[in-house]
């Protein structure tokens, strides 16, 4: 639970900097916006997404990739038994829904 706090947190953060820069870009005598006149505007639908990929990319980084073979490998070994019981389940099954 402490991570998705953490995400939406890093996520309202980032929502707040592109609201301050929006709000810095605008005059302040007649609230236009000082940017290109073809049309640029800040679109909040692409910043959340951007930001949400960086977060995730961010939290991708920090996964141990040379050791996750492993610990699935010794995840698989220790619930043998119920992977096993499972795969009969699962064979039962199709016979039941293939006939």
């Amino acid at each position: 639970m402490r991570a998705v706090f953490g995400f939406f947190s890093m996520l309202a953060l980032g929502l707040m900097i592109a609201a301050i820069i929006v709000v810095g870009a605008t005059d302040a005598t007649n609230s236009t916006i000082r940017l290109p006149a073809s049309g640029v505007y800040l679109d909040y639908a692409s910043v959340v997404i951007g930001l949400g990929m960086g977060l995730v990319i961010a939290i991708l980084g920090q996964i141990s990739w040379s050791e996750l073979p492993r610990r699935a490998a010794q995840w698989v070994i220790s619930h043998g038994r119920k992977l096993r019981l499972l795969a009969w389940a699962g064979l039962f099954v199709a016979v039941l829904l293939y006939f």
